[in-house]
């Protein structure tokens, strides 16, 4: 008969898990760091574009009322 010495399966793949659900964490931080950046970007496009569409809007009245 031949002895198998038995493995310690339980410190190393729990610490192996904790490593991984950090590195999972950083990265979804990462993600939402990044989604918030882009949000506010379009944003302040957003308000831009507004405020342009309005000023041609203001210009465009003011040719007509001077047509007619």
């Amino acid at each position: 008969m031949s002895k198998v010495a038995p493995t310690s399966s339980g410190a190393v793949p729990a610490a192996g898990t904790v490593v991984s659900e950090g590195a999972g964490q950083a990265a979804f931080q990462a993600q939402i760091a990044a989604l918030t950046a882009m949000s506010a970007e379009a944003t302040a496009r957003s308000v831009e574009l507004r405020t342009v569409t309005t000023n041609l809007q203001t210009i465009k009245k003011a040719a007509d009322e001077r047509v007619q």
